[in-house]
């Protein structure tokens, strides 16, 4: 459960402003932007949420499975390989894909494909590089865990993952960036149903986990080849033209996010490497299940607030002033805000109660010790309710997400130095909730000043303060039901009986106060019709 958000600066050689690039667009037949098709960004960020939704579900059910299906060293050593493919891949692909976020709405359809051809090529090459570097970590597979056989195919196949995957993620992007949003949906579910079943059976049949990241690659290029073909349908025969400033324009705005990335990813993983180099591949396990990100924090949170990047650099630039862009950037954001506030803060309250029936009802009796990380990093849900770099990042301002990120390694390294010779394991989590609220604090304070709205206007306070109070008097009468000890005999019961009871207790809670709004409801209703999904857009 952890912020993920990087940061931009101007390139070097900017592309051409918004309203050239609106009348080259119209010159070169490319079509309008999003808001004159009549996607909304209300119906864009529910095609990608509702997308996102199905694909997390998928997800934690696979996950589930294979959690029963491997033992606890197992399981153990492919979440280590899994992290360490992951964390590969956002460090090396050096921001490259998000890139496409900001430039889409700069550039010509042309030079929009010449981007992409030139993104694919330079992630070919990143791919290739990680590859090696796994190779290199294959001759001492005995340093992770206390894995000292069969970690070297395990290392092996992320590399080969890492050549196919870097090149596949630019069209996720790129579909979002080009009003697609239902395409990038749609490639992604079925990705993410044959990576599932890729998992799945391998692990039924008994076979290694050598199988299961085999079928991990299989299933990275079948999101390179379908991706590949959509975009060749999209584009058809548009010509490439040069990405105005070439590879130093792309690389003058993603690189100093990549340096951020990684400051970033540092604060991020680090408690899982301290956890995978100290401990038992079995221990591991444990703590990987209890410290999986929650999928509501991508799903919801980031995928809205990534989602309205282009709206957010479009309102900052077609200000009249600097001022007039940043409060209107500002305003937009908190729209979002106050949509996933909505559901980010019953679900901490509720995970924050029922963590521990959560894990063993899920996971089995094995895994009760993870509700102890589990319930540390939920207490960080209230405030990952967006990605607060988004802002920066429509601003431009890259060296604020920097600093801010330096700081936090710094704190990171400190926190984690302290707490894990005291507490033991329980440390590792500690410091990175602890390093991750801090940095919150810092870059809301760093948009309150940059945007000129103060500390009152940078954030919807008010709408936060109601939902919070709503969240904690549905939770109140639940408390006392958890105080009978029922959880230790019958977890399962105590979660399917305290689930539907808390949303209830929310939703008549929340339709008291008013916290729902009618255009909140008239939002769901027409989504529970599927109306944006029926229309011709996107």
């Amino acid at each position: 459960m952890r912020d993920e958000q990087p940061t931009p600066v101007e390139p070097s050689a900017p592309p051409r402003a918004p309203e050239a690039a609106g009348a080259a667009r119209v010159a070169d037949g490319a079509p309008p932007p999003a808001e004159a098709q009549g996607a909304s960004l209300a119906d864009r960020i529910g095609m990608i949420v509702g997308g996102q939704f199905v694909n997390t579900l998928i997800v934690l059910v696979q996950g589930v499975v294979v959690v029963r299906l491997l033992g606890k060293s197992e399981y153990g050593a492919l979440a280590f390989a899994t992290m360490l493919f992951m964390t590969g891949r956002d460090l090396a692909q050096l921001y490259l894909p998000e890139s496409f976020l900001y430039f889409a709405p700069k550039v010509t359809r042309p030079e929009l494909k010449g981007l992409v051809r030139q993104s694919l090529l330079l992630l070919l090459g990143l791919g290739a590089l990680s590859a090696l570097a796994f190779a290199g970590f294959a001759l001492v597979p005995g340093v992770f865990l206390d894995v000292r056989e069969g970690a070297t195919p395990l290392l092996l196949l992320i590399g080969l993952m890492s050549v196919i995957a870097y090149p596949a993620s630019v069209f996720g992007p790129l579909f979002i960036a080009t009003n697609n949003h239902r395409k990038s949906a749609g490639v992604a579910l079925v990705v993410t149903l044959s990576t599932a079943a890729g998992a799945i059976v391998p692990a039924a049949l008994g076979c290694s986990v050598a199988w299961i990241l085999a079928a991990q690659c299989a299933a990275q290029a079948l999101r390179l080849g379908l991706s590949y073909r959509l975009y060749a349908r999209l584009f058809g025969d548009v010509a490439a033209a040069p990405f105005p400033g070439g590879v130093r324009a792309q690389l003058a705005y993603a690189l100093p996010l990549s340096v951020t990335r990684f400051a970033g990813l540092f604060n991020q993983k680090l408690d899982k490497f301290v956890i995978g180099l100290f401990f038992s591949a079995g221990l591991y396990a444990e703590f990987a299940v209890g410290s999986q990100e929650l999928p509501l924090v991508g799903v919801l949170a980031y995928s809205v607030a990534s989602t309205m990047l282009p709206d957010l650099v479009a309102r900052v630039e077609g200000g009249a002033t600097p001022a007039q862009g940043a409060r209107a950037a500002i305003a937009l954001w908190h729209s979002g805000i106050r949509k996933t506030t909505l559901i980010m803060l019953p679900v901490a309250a509720f995970l924050l109660l029922f963590a521990e029936p959560l894990m063993r009802t899920v996971y089995g009796d094995a895994y009760a010790g993870a509700a102890v990380p589990f319930r540390i990093y939920s207490a960080l849900l209230p405030l990952r309710v967006t990605a607060y770099a988004i802002v920066l990042m429509a601003f431009g301002k890259t060296s604020m997400i920097l600093r801010i990120q330096v700081l936090s390694m710094v704190f990171n390294t400190a926190a984690n130095l302290v707490l894990l010779p005291t507490l033991g394991m329980v440390g590792a989590p500690l410091s990175a909730v602890l390093t991750q609220a801090l940095g919150i604090v810092v870059m809301v304070a760093t948009i309150a000043r940059l945007s000129g709205v103060g500390l009152r206007g940078v954030f919807p306070w008010r709408h936060y303060g109601r939902v919070a109070a709503t969240a904690l008097v549905a939770a109140a009468p639940l408390t006392a039901f958890l105080v009978t000890g029922a959880v230790d005999e019958r977890p399962a019961l105590c979660l399917a009986l305290g689930a539907p009871l808390y949303a209830g207790l929310y939703l008549v809670a929340a339709w008291v106060t008013g916290v729902l709004a009618p255009e909140d409801r008239a939002f769901v209703a027409r989504w529970l019709r599927l109306e944006p999904l029926r229309s011709r857009h996107g």
